[in-house]
């Protein structure tokens, strides 16, 4: 759990970070640019690749919007979520910034989301691959498909894609497949866009009030998470919950590790899924033609969900530590540096994608390499199968029973999201 920080603490380390973006941003630095909101990402994207396989930000941070290394810093296990040496919480607020020039791990937060020390997440992947992995996840899609169902009776002819539709459905889904009573699925539902911002305050300081929020709707979502890690220990029941702690066994580290995974899927997971699902429904809505051969062949739901993870990723942005040297790039980067990968940059590298701006659902996977979206070994890979599975399940039963589903005013997005540019409102109307 993170330190505790007063007001003039924490307000004061956001403001700084927030500062360094802005200067640095009008100096010209794509990515502090990136940072501070701007929202051209395509083409700050392209300025970044311009500038070699990596680049060296002028806030510390090396940089890379390529996918010829993008994947391989990825999955390298000399990059890390952690500094070398720091086993406690990740955070820098009481460091002087104008020393340590340290920008990363923006925002305190519970370390189980973003900063699990690589054995306490292999082990937690080993413990979750049998119940929520890619072959054992689809087993939940009866469960997925009624919840979104459900949802969907209850749409009238108006209604918000994000207030009406996605946020209930990914809720309502999640809460089928974990076991969780009415009231905890009701009491998420209202949690969801406060704990929201959590994927962007790694990187993008928010505001302090948002922050002081966001740390209490996570905590409050570990806490529903514990009451029902309890409760199906002593009465298991057929729930993805149950099978965890069927899994984990009898020691009280192993039901640690299923609240553990409870909360990376109900704080992370959640929020991904959500903005998969909107970003997918958006695009899809503004390339007409793409939303006719979705809804003649609602089976390419799966293909739309993944073009929709290249094509506008939910999470933009991986961070990692590098925990000792590394070449990169023709660079030697030293231990203890931070390296930022651009998803959206290097799922749109015309090197490897042809017409790369092209929203297109039949787009040919390439094999090995599709894009590089829920990847990595992080939480990530842990909440991604959960992810597809709710977003594809959504999509193909909207494809299916809103064939003429149209926008009704524009899309409204978070404001300062570099990393998820998150969807807040989108009126759509059923012709």
């Amino acid at each position: 759990m993170p330190t505790t920080f007063t007001d003039s603490e924490l307000g004061r380390h956001l403001l700084t970070i927030r500062g360094f973006h802005f200067v640095l941003g009008a100096l010209g630095d794509p990515y502090a640019q990136r940072l501070r909101g701007d929202v051209d990402n395509a083409a700050l994207g392209e300025q970044v690749r311009q500038r070699g396989l990596v680049y060296r930000s002028g806030l510390g941070t090396w940089v890379t919007g390529h996918a010829q290394i993008g994947g391989q810093l990825l999955r390298d296990a000399r990059l890390g979520t952690r500094h070398p040496g720091i086993t406690g919480a990740q955070d820098h607020v009481h460091e002087d910034l104008w020393e340590t020039w340290r920008t990363c791990h923006v925002t305190p937060l519970d370390s189980a989301l973003f900063t699990l020390p690589a054995a306490d997440h292999a082990r937690l992947a080993a413990l979750v691959r049998p119940v929520l992995g890619p072959a054992s996840c689809p087993a939940w899609g009866p469960d997925v498909d009624r919840a979104v169902a459900g949802v969907l009776n209850g749409l009238g002819p108006d209604f918000d894609l994000m207030r009406d539709l996605v946020r209930p459905a990914v809720i309502g889904s999640l809460a089928a497949v974990l076991g969780l009573p009415d009231g905890a699925r009701a009491e998420l539902l209202r949690l969801l866009p406060r704990f929201g911002p959590a994927l962007d305050s790694t990187l993008c300081p928010p505001r302090l009030p948002v922050a002081r929020a966001m740390t209490a709707a996570v905590d409050r979502a570990r806490e529903i998470v514990e009451a029902v890690v309890t409760d199906r220990h002593a009465e298991p029941a057929g729930d993805a919950v149950s099978a965890l702690l069927a899994a984990a066994g009898e020691d009280s580290r192993s039901r640690r590790d299923v609240v553990t995974a409870g909360v990376l899927i109900t704080v992370v997971g959640a929020e991904i899924a959500a903005t998969t699902l909107a970003n997918a429904v958006t695009a899809l809505l503004e390339n007409r033609g793409q939303w006719s051969l979705l809804c003649a062949e609602p089976e390419r739901a799966s293909d739309a969900i993944e073009e929709t993870l290249r094509w506008a990723p939910p999470v933009a942005m991986q961070g990692r530590i590098t925990q000792e040297p590394v070449d990169m790039g023709g660079q030697t980067v030293e231990a203890d540096q931070h390296v930022v990968v651009l998803i959206d940059a290097v799922n749109r590298d015309p090197v490897v994608h042809e017409h790369p701006e092209r929203f297109d659902i039949c787009r040919p996977r390439r094999p090995g390499f599709s894009h590089l979206s829920l990847s990595g070994t992080t939480y990530e890979d842990l909440v991604a199968p959960l992810v597809r599975l709710q977003a594809s399940s959504a999509l193909q039963t909207i494809a299916t029973r809103l064939p003429g589903l149209r926008a009704g005013g524009e899309v409204l997005r978070r404001a300062r999201s570099p990393i998820v540019r998150a969807p807040l409102q989108f009126p759509l109307v059923q012709k």
